[in-house]
């Protein structure tokens, strides 16, 4: 790996009543600034990490880094809350950390870890918090289960026109304790099709302050392509207070504009509201929403839907009776998609606090009384046209990041990659007048509406289960 040179479902729906600024908590916002500058200033152009008496001086939390075979170098932590802990290099790469391990990477060169499962249940967490309890020394679950997604380049990469994608590993491990020393034996599998695709034995180590409230040291695996990563504290950060499982997150923000003429950014409002987010939210399933934005999706998802409508006309005209039957599957599934509009498509959170790119502004001009901010965890879908006989097919992937792609023929995708695969008339198949319907589809499947549909299959699950008592 290569570092750049160092420079159960709950809808939490809350109406934020701000006046000017005085609502959003400052202190974090004024910390990540101060620390990423101080790094950039004191730190940018030097070719090695300090040595110890030097860091030790630097005013924040600090850690030497170092990731394979790459230089030794060292990451400042500029925030902590209830969804991670942001430590960051003088360039801007980010590692987020939760009770000690590495959950999140973000711009690492080629590959990052996106998203990490089922984080409330992770043994280390309760080793880190076992001694405020009483009688608890022995309790601690021996093994672990949980997913990650990592985003990493497409085979085939061409850099000129780089596409990535997101995918699914499912690990599986065992922690095991002697004195303050925890070894983690495991092993991450990609799969496709149900069958064993790829997979990676790992042996991780963390070791406890004398406390036993802190990791001070690591060495944990991160991605196929980074393999590990070590870790050495310096000046340690306060450790983070546990968190049980995620939930949807969903709140409404009211336009305003705040004393110095501008409008708030979508970090002040996370910032505001840090019990609507945890450690393991699903951060590319963000979605900013505004009754402004739907009233123009709805102009927009009836000229779609009446091209659709033309177009099954057209084939029926010819006498192209398969080809109609392929429109008419496309029209009554786009009249069922569960879409809302949204100006954004995920959110890298490192990379919010410290960039405008993904820091957007919730100005006056696209909604009329407030925003609604939802973030939920994508699926994985097939929608489009099903097997019909003498019909010709192609796929595309939309990513909920909103990545869009077309599929080569043939290709396989992850088992439980996340986002939607279209399945449309192939281009060629297409009349004159026509050749773009399947790229129009695939970006109105960018604003599938994750939240909608789960909180959709918890009613449907609470249903069934009221039946069946």
């Amino acid at each position: 790996m290569t570092i750049t040179a160092m420079r159960g479902l709950v809808i939490a729906t809350a109406l934020i009543g701000l006046s000017g600024c005085s609502v959003f908590s400052s202190q974090e916002s004024s910390q990540t600034t101060a620390a990423t500058e101080s790094l950039q200033f004191l730190f940018a152009d030097t070719p090695e990490a300090p040595d110890l008496e030097t860091l030790q001086r630097f005013p924040y939390p600090a850690t030497y880094v170092q990731f394979a075979d790459g230089p030794r170098t060292f990451l400042a932590l500029a925030a902590t809350g209830t969804h991670g802990q942001y430590w960051y290099s003088a360039g801007n790469e980010a590692l987020t950390l939760w009770q000690g391990r590495a959950i999140r990477t973000s711009r690492l060169v080629g590959e990052n870890r996106l998203h990490t499962t089922n984080l409330a249940d992770d043994p280390l967490a309760c080793y880190l918090h076992q001694a405020e309890q009483q009688n608890q020394q022995d309790t601690c679950a021996g093994s672990w289960q949980r997913s990650i997604q990592i985003q990493r380049p497409v085979a085939n990469f061409n850099p000129h026109h780089p596409e990535y994608e997101i995918v699914t590993l499912q690990l599986s491990s065992s922690i095991k304790r002697n004195g303050r020393d925890l070894g983690e034996e495991g092993v991450a599998t990609e799969y496709v099709a149900g069958e064993e695709q790829a997979s990676y034995r790992f042996s991780n180590s963390y070791r406890l302050s004398l406390d036993e409230k802190y990791i001070i040291s690591s060495r944990q695996w991160l991605t196929p392509a980074h393999g590990y990563v070590e870790l050495e504290m310096v000046n340690l950060a306060q450790p983070n207070a546990p968190r049980g499982e995620p939930k949807i997150t969903r709140f409404k923000l009211p336009v305003q504009t705040l004393n110095n003429g501008k409008a708030p950014r979508l970090r002040q409002f996370v910032e505001a509201v840090p019990q609507q987010f945890y450690p393991d939210s699903y951060w590319p399933g963000l979605r900013i929403h505004s009754q402004k934005l739907d009233e123009r999706f709805a102009k927009r998802h009836a000229g779609m839907l009446k091209q659709l409508r033309m177009l099954a006309e057209i084939y029926r005209h010819d006498g192209n009776s398969n080809y109609a039957n392929a429109a008419e599957q496309l029209i009554e599934q786009f009249q069922q998609w569960p879409l809302r509009a949204s100006y954004v498509h995920g959110i890298d959170p490192a990379q919010m606090r410290v960039t405008l790119e993904q820091n957007p502004m919730l100005n006056t001009h696209d909604a009329d009384n407030e925003y609604e901010v939802t973030l939920a965890a994508a699926t994985s879908e097939q929608v489009g046209v099903g097997n019909l006989d003498a019909v010709k097919t192609e796929r595309w992937l939309i990513q909920p990041n909103g990545d869009i792609r077309q599929l080569p023929k043939g290709q396989e995708l992850s088992d439980g990659q996340p986002g939607i695969v279209l399945h449309s008339i192939a281009a060629d198949e297409l009349p004159p007048g026509f050749g773009t319907v399947n790229s129009q589809l695939a970006m109105f499947l960018q604003h599938w509406n994750y939240a909608a549909q789960a909180q959709a299959q918890a009613q449907q699950a609470q249903i069934q289960q009221g039946a069946q008592q």
